[in-house]
């Protein structure tokens, strides 16, 4: 039952809507409808400033680490710090409270990762920068990398099943990138 609980309550971390909160609170802003539409820290960086932008940041990477941490302390099943970092991540990026609409999740999967397994993001996210500095487009790299997530996830834990959970991850954030790769592929980049 607890295990229950906590999947639950990681989605529900993740979709504390951060940069919207912030968005409005301190600049009067809609996220939703400025920018690019997105509930996430770069578009807070981008419409609402420096400082609401570091404090989506520093919210999002605590929601993804608190999600993990209190799966790991008070969980029982194997898999469930890597379920609630699928929870976590599944929250910011469709949350139930802004019409499923969200962020893409890298920052709370980034505050998961360093909890869950921190070589993770010692491999992926210099892979990301890599594919981001051939393709001169951030968020193209962004969205290839985090297909390396699930292999490296397999080769630091060893067991399948992270493998699977980190293929769901994987696909939840390049679902939220589709609309960039689109644009990359038409030749609207968003240059590095």
């Amino acid at each position: 039952m607890t295990d229950i609980f906590l999947i639950f309550s990681a989605y529900l971390v993740g979709a504390i809507p951060s940069a919207y909160l912030f968005g409005r609170c301190l600049k009067g802003i809609d996220l939703r409808q400025a920018g690019s539409g997105n509930i996430g820290a770069v578009n807070s960086f981008r419409q609402a400033g420096l400082l609401c932008g570091i404090l989506t940041l520093g919210v999002d990477i605590t929601k993804g680490y608190l999600a993990v941490w209190l799966a790991i302390r008070y969980g029982c099943l194997p898999l469930l710090p890597v379920l609630s970092a699928f929870m976590v991540v599944l929250g910011h990026n469709y949350n139930i409270f802004l019409g499923f609409k969200g962020g893409k999740g890298l920052a709370s999967l980034l505050g998961a990762m360093l909890v869950l397994s921190p070589a993770t993001i010692l491999c992926v996210l210099p892979a990301m920068v890599i594919l981001a500095l051939f393709s001169r487009d951030t968020n193209t790299g962004a969205g290839l990398g985090i297909l390396f997530l699930p292999f490296v996830l397999l080769v630091d834990r060893g067991q399948g099943g992270y493998f699977f959970v980190g293929m769901a991850i994987s696909l939840l954030v390049v679902s939220r990138h589709l609309h960039d790769f689109r644009a990359y592929l038409q030749g609207r980049r968003k240059l590095i």
